[in-house]
């Protein structure tokens, strides 16, 4: 099968939906149920299966094209299930040990000095976000980091647009508090 170039491939609106194949479909918003599901499972592998599994109920669904936004249809379906594996998946998460981090190559650009820096503060922003109750962790990768618009995550989330900015404000709140603390702790020392 001969590859297609980005711009060469159909752009799907709910109006042509009914006419959608399946590699069109994952072509269109891959990225985005990927995104979505990664956000939630944060491990590529999982995040892949949720993504597979998100394309295929939506297939088997059918009636595509009575789906008024696809994009945010997807969206809530590689959500819930995202959500159901993270529930699934035991509670025990490895953590990443500084002799690990040693034994990782660094890229050409970068020192051995920076990558361990950089990858301790990616773990100390894991650990904040984690810390965060569920549901403002939820939107604030949402909108943050998968950069969506509230409008989107609304829809995916199940809850009106104006919650969604009041979690997203609640929960940079929090993150600042959390900052501030450890920043504190790190200055007593």
């Amino acid at each position: 099968m001969e590859k297609m170039i980005l711009a060469e491939m159909p752009v799907v609106s709910s109006c042509d939906a009914d006419t959608l194949d399946f590699d069109t479909l994952v072509y269109t918003y891959g990225h985005f149920v990927m995104s979505v599901a990664y956000a939630v499972v944060r491990n590529p592998e999982d995040a892949e299966d949720v993504a597979q599994e998100t394309f295929f109920r939506a297939f088997r669904a059918g009636n595509l094209g009575k789906i008024e936004n696809m994009k945010a249809w997807l969206g809530r379906i590689a959500w819930r299930l995202a959500l159901n594996r993270s529930r699934n998946r035991s509670r025990d998460r490895q953590k990443v040990q500084s002799e690990e981090l040693l034994r990782t190559f660094p890229a050409r650009e970068t020192g051995a000095d920076e990558l361990l820096i950089g990858k301790e503060r990616m773990a100390v922003l894991d650990r904040i976000l984690l810390s965060l109750p569920r549901d403002l962790r939820e939107t604030f990768i949402l909108l943050t980091v998968e950069e969506m618009t509230s409008r989107n995550a609304a829809e995916i989330l199940g809850i009106p647009e104006s919650s969604v900015r009041n979690r997203l404000l609640r929960a940079r709140g929090l993150i600042k508090q959390k900052l501030a603390a450890l920043m504190e702790g790190n200055n007593e020392r």
